[in-house]
C-alpha cells in the first residue's frame, strides 16, 4: 500500500524571507487545509508565564486590515475556518476552504500571523477568558496533579516546568505592549512552517504562499531555550489539596525524551505497551480492570522539540492512591524485567501502523503530518519509511528504554481531598 505522503509528490521551499512551505496534492474533495506552526510558544515565556498563550489566542481577533467579527464574518461567508492555539513550544494555525478560495484563505492566514492588531477591548476580552480558565483549572485536580509534576520534575527555567496557561498574576498584569514586543520578537518567518494540502498543484500552491507572505520579515529566529533536565535521584514526592472535591488524580513520571531522541521510536512502543493500547495497555489493564482502584489509568509521552514528560496519570479513590502507585511500578517492572510478548509486540506494531493511517485520512490530518515531518527534521519520505522503522524495533530495545522510567526514581504528585486529615 502507497504511503499518503511521498517525497515526490511534496513541493517544498523556503522563501527568501524564510519561511519553510510544503505544497502536497490530494484531489477529489474541492478542499484545501493549511497548518503552520511558529515556533513561539510557552517555551519563550520567560519570567512572564502565560505571555505566549495570551499572544496566540490574540491572534484572531483582530488585524490592522480586519475586526475580529469582521474576520469572523468573511471566514464564514467563504465556508472557511480558521483558528490559533499557542502550546509549550509552538503556537499552530488550522484552516481549510474550498481549494478555489485559497489565495485569500493564504491572505488571511497571513494577516493574522503577521500583522495582528491586539486590539484593546478584545486584549481585555482574551484576558478575561484565560483568567477564568487558569481559575477552573485551579480547581480541577488533574490539572492541579500535572501543575504540582511539573514543579516537582523541572527545574524553574525548564519550560516543561509549568503549564502553558500561565499564572494569574502574571495573565491579569500583561498589557498590549507585552503582547506586541513577544509578537514582534519571536513571530518571525524564519521560525516559520506552513503546510498546504488539497484539490491544489503543488507548485502554484508554493507560489501562492510566497505572495501571501511576501511582506513577513524579521529578525532571525531565537535559538531553542536549554532544556535539560536531570532524573530525579531519589523518589520526589508532593501532595496539594483541593478543597470540595472526593476523587483524587495523580502524575507519576519523570522528563523523558525528545522526538530527536535515537531511542524515540522504541519509549514509544514502550510507553504504548505500558499505557496505550487497547483499554490502556498494560496499566490501564492491571489498575482499573483488573483491580478496580483506578477511574482511569494511562500513561503519556510528551516528546516533542524538547524532552517532555513520560509519565502515568489515574484518578483514584483517596484511599487508594497508595495501591494504584505500587501496582503502576509493578507493571513497570514486568515490562522491564519481562519484555513485551510476541503476540504484544505484533499488536503494539500493527495499532501503530494503522492508526497513523486513520489519521491520515482526511486533508487537515496530512497538511498537519506534513508539517510535524518538517517541524521534527524526519524527511520528506518519512512515511515511506514508517512501516520498517516500526518493525525494526526490537524487543530488547523496548526494554531498554522502558529502563528509562525508574520505578525507584521518580516523581508523584497527588491533587485531591487533603489526606493528612483522613
Amino acid at each position: 500500500m502507497n504511503p499518503p505522503i511521498a517525497a515526490a509528490e511534496v513541493a517544498r521551499a523556503v522563501l527568501p524571507n524564510g519561511l519553510t512551505c510544503l505544497a502536497k496534492a490530494s484531489p477529489g474533495a474541492g478542499m484545501v487545509a493549511l497548518c503552520a506552526y511558529v515556533r513561539a510558544g510557552a517555551m519563550y515565556d520567560g519570567d512572564q508565564p502565560g505571555l505566549a498563550r495570551f499572544v496566540g489566542a490574540s491572534l484572531v481577533r483582530g488585524t490592522h486590515r480586519h475586526r475580529g467579527p469582521d474576520l469572523a464574518e468573511a471566514l464564514d461567508a467563504m465556508g472557511a475556518s480558521l483558528s490559533a492555539s499557542a502550546g509549550i513550544e509552538t503556537v499552530s494555525l488550522a484552516a481549510h476552504s474550498l481549494s478555489d478560495d485559497l489565495p485569500r484563505l493564504l491572505g488571511f492566514a497571513a494577516e493574522v500571523l503577521v500583522d495582528p492588531a491586539f486590539p484593546p477591548d478584545e486584549v481585555e476580552r482574551v484576558r478575561g477568558e484565560l483568567l477564568t480558565a487558569i481559575r477552573v483549572n485551579g480547581l480541577d485536580t488533574r490539572q492541579v496533579a500535572e501543575r504540582l509534576f511539573r514543579r516537582l520534575a523541572y527545574p524553574a527555567d525548564h519550560p516543561h516546568s509549568r503549564s502553558p496557561d500561565g499564572d494569574e498574576a502574571t495573565v491579569a498584569g500583561l498589557d498590549r505592549a507585552a503582547l506586541q514586543a513577544f509578537h514582534r520578537m519571536h513571530y518571525v518567518p524564519g521560525a516559520a512552517i506552513l503546510a498546504v494540502v488539497g484539490d491544489v498543484e503543488p507548485g502554484a500552491a508554493l507560489d501562492q504562499v510566497a505572495a501571501a507572505f511576501a511582506g513577513w520579515h524579521g529578525d532571525a529566529p531565537l535559538p531553542l531555550p536549554a532544556g535539560r533536565a536531570a532524573p530525579p535521584a531519589a523518589v520526589v514526592r508532593g501532595e496539594t489539596p483541593v478543597p470540595g472535591k472526593s476523587q483524587s488524580d495523580l502524575v507519576l513520571g519523570v522528563p523523558g525524551a525528545s522526538r530527536r531522541d535515537p531511542d524515540y521510536y522504541a519509549l514509544m512502543m514502550a510507553n504504548l505497551l505500558l499505557g496505550q493500547l487497547g483499554l490502556m495497555g498494560r496499566i490501564g489493564q492491571r489498575v482499573r480492570e483488573k483491580l478496580g482502584v483506578a477511574y482511569y489509568a494511562y500513561s503519556d509521552l510528551r516528546a516533542g522539540l524538547l524532552a517532555g514528560p513520560w509519565w502515568v496519570r489515574a484518578g483514584v479513590n483517596p484511599v487508594n492512591v497508595d495501591r494504584a502507585v505500587a501496582a503502576i511500578l509493578a507493571e513497570i517492572e514486568t515490562l522491564q524485567s519481562s519484555g513485551p510478548a510476541p503476540d504484544e509486540l505484533e499488536d503494539a506494531r500493527t495499532f501503530l501502523t494503522g492508526s497513523l493511517a486513520v489519521r491520515l485520512e482526511s486533508t487537515p490530518g496530512l497538511a498537519q503530518m506534513l508539517a510535524d515531518i518538517e517541524l521534527y527534521g524526519l524527511g520528506l519520505d518519512y512515511l515511506e519509511r514508517y512501516a520498517a522503522i516500526i518493525g525494526a524495533v526490537s524487543r530488547d530495545a523496548i526494554v531498554r528504554a522502558a529502563h528509562r522510567f525508574p520505578t525507584t526514581a521518580y516523581v508523584l504528585a497527588v491533587a485531591g481531598p487533603d489526606r493528612s486529615a483522613a
